[in-house]
């Protein structure tokens, strides 16, 4: 099939989506467009006039794409083949050879007739007759002609090693290695290195001779997801990708592989969540396939000090998740890069190589002048962090020559700023520091209810670097060590109290830091209250986590939370499941999932209302969904649904709820709150989540003539009421909105107080509960 298609010029050229340098765009062709279907990965194939070639895997089939014209790529031929988002392909000879996760065999396509495109046949491998094979996630061609077919539906999926020599079009399958599954590969000479993403290591193997391989070493990589590896000029350093969130380059020397040890490792855009793809080296430089990153160019001339000295992002996207570069192939005559972008298709770059700007230096205490390891490095104004070693020293560098602020930092420590470091293409730079220690105190938490220490209470502080917590004791105390001078977010609670979060500042001026918690039930997950989980699905289980989000595909959006409700204490939730590698990795499957609270008395409430926020979702499975999820009370002697939905009540947001125990049944000692979600009809998804709960007074029935003793003035008001003359001992004070519905709760012991109207202007209600009487109050606010 041959094409003849204009160019389209890239919309987005002179737009930057991050920090471009060093690398810009010369043409792109939107083969996503022109075939409706996805881009994955690509090579390249130059005929015997020159004539460059792009070779780009789309989902639906393979495009050959002439790129003599940068300008103006012109599509020359397309095989149609089975869908799949998975197209990996080489050349050797005058061949291009593509594997695909579809059941499609290995494409190979005769490119010898070049640049005459009339030429160009396709035929299809499926392996030895008794032993066939029809898909494999990817192929590695060495010099000598030996094909590596790596993740193959036969066996562990590990790899296949095919001749090409003598049919190209038939090739001689030569040997095997299927310890494990293998997901990527190189090799050169007669060493083969593979990376098994599933098991997170690389291995090494000597296939000298390739019916007996034998297993040289195995090495962990840094994200234990290792997806691909290239080896340096000389071979005697790999480079690996991790294909995670915030995953890594990292380098390996590998001259001894009974002993891999890693030498340094890189990340594009840290904190951001971006995932690494695939890494090639070119002489002295990595280029990477970085998904919502682009493309990234690395000085790797010093393996020990990874430098990023280029970079062409070609996706409007950031963070996490599959969009964007998949696979950039840097070995040209003409010196372009070309690249698969997933939603943009073929783009042309221009890279310029250049050298790093090389930093290095140590990082003491200034007290103690012990070295510090872990301490932070950053460049301002560029996306450069590293840390220190063991020893307090650290390598890094940057890819644009210029003069910069380096900021040093450590938690428990005052930030050290270098100013105006000069940083020269191919020159190091030495900037030792020593950072001055912050003063810290030992401290007392003390947690109490109405006067009395609250044992066994959670307690947690953060300043978002260093984190302190722990429980009280049986007086209500807790002792903190060496606690760094600064302002913390706390977190106090226990059940049968409501959760309190705000900030303390340690300085050294107080040693009891006192903290009091209203009585109520309240649960935001900031802590496990221990809920109980049980249920027959194994998976989508009940957990108090981070929500991770997931999306279903059809334009149905969110299926998990990507957070919790937002008007709480915690980020946390009750969700079923949080694997957030694909949508359906960890909902609900198959049977049903049940949350029970913690037994709460009821007894002391007038009117109890129980309120709560909740996620549902349901969808997919080729049908209409048909699962349920409820909301229940049990009471110790009956168990009613308050709340039920289904498809239809499918909300993809977290929504309130409320109801009135007595609405359902009689309040008592032995409340138990209970949530059910079932897959009962199996193919579905199935998400359900859970926060923010709590037990409230709900309405009541107000008695303007109940007789008062108490002084509450003044009244009218601008909003601060002062109570005086108030019940002795322990009392309630509840504020109510003119329809009765409670506002605020108060408690306290003393015979007068004061509180604050939040309220707009109008008339509201106070309640005074004693152990003795009710008194009520009708107030109004200006």
């Amino acid at each position: 099939m041959k094409k003849s298609i204009v160019a389209l010029l890239f919309l987005l050229a002179n737009t930057s989506f991050a920090q471009n340098y060093n690398i810009n765009l010369l043409g792109q062709l939107d083969l996503v467009t022109i075939h409706n279907s996805d881009a994955s990965d690509i090579w390249a194939y130059v005929d015997g006039t020159g004539k460059e070639y792009a070779i780009v895997g789309l989902n639906d089939g393979t495009s050959i794409v002439d790129i003599s014209n940068p300008a103006s790529p012109t599509e020359i031929f397309y095989e149609p083949g089975l869908n799949s988002i998975w197209r990996d392909m080489k050349t050797y000879n005058g061949y291009a050879y593509v594997t695909t996760e579809a059941q499609n065999g290995l494409l190979i396509i005769d490119l010898n007739s070049l640049p005459n495109a009339t030429g160009i046949t396709a035929s299809y491998y499926n392996g030895p007759t008794g032993n066939e094979w029809e898909s494999a996630h990817n192929i590695y061609i060495d010099s000598s002609g030996i094909a590596y077919i790596f993740g193959a539906n036969r066996g562990n999926g590990g790899c296949i090693m095919l001749d090409l020599n003598t049919n190209p079009t038939n090739p001689t399958e030569i040997g095997e290695v299927d310890d494990w599954y293998a997901h990527d590969g190189v090799a050169f000479n007669d060493t083969l290195m593979m990376g098994h993403i599933n098991d997170g290591w690389m291995s090494i193997y000597d296939v000298s001779n390739p019916s007996s391989p034998v297993l040289l070493g195995t090495k962990t990589t840094a994200g234990n997801f290792s997806h691909n590896l290239w080896f340096s000029v000389y071979h005697d350093y790999v480079f690996t990708t991790d294909e995670i969130s915030n995953g890594y380059i990292a380098a390996y020397d590998v001259s001894n592989p009974s002993n891999i040890f890693e030498t340094d490792r890189i990340q594009s855009s840290p904190g951001m969540n971006v995932i690494p793809h695939n890494a090639h080296t070119i002489g002295n430089y990595l280029v990477t396939s970085y998904y919502r990153d682009g493309v990234t160019i690395h000085d790797v001339s010093d393996p020990y000090n990874l430098v990023e000295v280029g970079r062409y992002d070609s996706s409007p996207l950031d963070g996490d998740g599959f969009n964007g570069c998949w696979g950039a192939y840097p070995w040209l005559p003409s010196g372009n890069i070309i690249i698969s972008d997933i939603e943009a298709g073929l783009l042309i770059l221009g890279p310029t190589y250049v050298q790093g700007c090389y930093i290095d230096g140590n990082i003491k205490d200034a007290s103690t002048l012990f070295n510090i390891p872990g301490a932070n490095i950053e460049l301002i104004g560029a996306s450069l962090q590293d840390q220190s070693d063991l020893n307090g020293d650290y390598l890094t560098g940057h890819g644009v020559p210029g003069t910069y602020d380096l900021v040093y930092s450590k938690p428990g420590y005052y930030n050290d700023t270098v100013q105006n470091v000069n940083l020269v293409s191919g020159q190091t730079v030495t900037v030792d520091v020593q950072l001055t220690p912050i003063p810290s105190h030992d401290i007392v938490i003390e947690i109490s209810n109405s006067g009395a220490g609250l044992s066994t209470a959670d307690f947690e502080m953060t300043d978002g670097a260093l984190s302190f917590n722990g429980q009280t004791n049986g007086a209500g105390y807790l002792s903190l060590n060496s606690v760094t001078e600064g302002t913390y977010d706390y977190f106090a609670g226990k059940w049968e109290y409501i959760t309190s979060c705000s900030s303390i500042t340690v300085d050294g001026t107080q040693d009891t830091i006192s903290i009091a918690l209203l009585s109520g039930y309240y649960d935001d997950f900031t802590f496990d209250f221990s809920w109980s989980v049980t249920g027959t699905s194994t998976v989508g289980i009940w957990e108090i986590a981070e929500p991770a989000e997931t999306n279903f595909g059809g334009g149905f959006g969110i299926s998990n939370p990507g957070e919790d409700y937002q008007g709480d204490c915690s980020d946390q939730a009750y969700i079923t499941g949080n694997n957030d590698a694909s949508v359906g990795a960890d909902d609900v499957d198959d049977g049903t999932m049940i949350l029970f609270s913690p037994t709460m008395d009821l007894t002391s409430y007038n009117n109890p209302q129980i309120d709560l926020y909740y996620w549902w979702v349901n969808a997919g499975g080729g049908s209409t969904g048909n699962d349920q999820m409820y909301i229940m009370i049990d009471n110790g002697v009956e168990t009613d649904t308050v709340l039920s939905l289904d498809v239809n009540d499918v909300v993809q947001d977290w929504t309130a709820f409320s109801f009135v125990v007595s609405d359902y049944q009689t309040p008592s000692a032995n409340q138990t709150l209970i949530v059910k979600t079932a897959d009962d009809n199996p193919g579905h998804l199935v998400e359900a989540g859970l926060d923010y709960f709590r037990v409230s007074e709900g309405p009541v029935s107000i008695d303007e003539n109940q007789l008062s003793t108490i002084d509450v003035y003044p009244n009218p008001s601008n909003g601060l009421v002062q109570l005086d003359k108030l019940p002795a001992g322990e009392k309630t004070i509840l504020l109510l909105d003119a329809q009765g519905k409670l506002i605020q709760s108060y408690q306290t012991i003393a015979e007068s107080y004061s509180l604050v109207i939040e309220g707009g202007s109008g008339i509201y209600f106070l309640l005074i509960l004693g152990e003795e009487q009710i008194n009520t109050h009708k107030i109004v606010k200006k």
